[in-house]
């Protein structure tokens, strides 16, 4: 049973997707009244899915809307150059380390793929040190920079975040080759 990870706007996988989410959310952040149905910024970002036998097991969201001018100018890196990895989640009844780590290794290359110099990512300071060890394994660059809790809004308000940055520019075609090529689907 080999995984598909596609950018996709597939309807039905799409929806798939935001139950996932939905699910994963308010179970594991324990956010019960996490929405996970599509939102504006849906529309506007890839998606990309995880595909095992036609249904999906995993997404994230790749989009090129920044709430953090104030991070980005500190950082000194260009709103341009820059992408947010948001809602990531893997169905846990499939997840494993290999699979999150390829996941990861797709999100770098579809990031490269649409042009990203950089994709920041905020999490908790867990799922940091471990996005870390993901691009360590792939010899790219990862740094968690610091806490902003001032970031959380709406239902993840009180959850802790942390900015990390992902250094997509640098990375070599011997690290994307530890994954199948990319593929767009409809």
């Amino acid at each position: 049973m080999s995984i598909e990870f596609i950018v996709s706007q597939d309807p039905q996988l799409l929806e798939q997707y935001y139950q996932l989410r939905q699910a994963c959310f308010r179970k594991e952040l324990g956010i019960p009244d996490f929405d996970g149905s599509e939102d504006a910024l849906d529309r506007r970002s890839h998606i990309l899915l995880a595909i095992q036998d036609g249904r999906c097991i995993g997404g994230a969201r790749i989009s090129p809307n920044i709430p953090l001018e104030g991070q980005l100018r500190e950082l000194e890196l260009a709103e341009d150059d820059c992408c947010m990895w948001e809602r990531f989640v893997v169905d846990p009844a499939v997840r494993t380390i290999q699979l999150i780590r390829d996941f990861c290794a797709k999100l770098i290359e579809y990031s490269r793929y649409f042009g990203y110099q950089y994709a920041l990512v905020l999490s908790s300071l867990r799922n940091a040190r471990f996005y870390r060890q993901c691009h360590t394994a792939l010899d790219v660059g990862f740094q968690i920079h610091r806490a902003v809790p001032d970031c959380a809004q709406g239902a993840f308000a009180g959850l802790e975040h942390y900015l990390s940055v992902s250094n997509l520019k640098d990375v070599s075609a011997a690290s994307l080759k530890k994954c199948v090529p990319v593929r767009l689907a409809a």
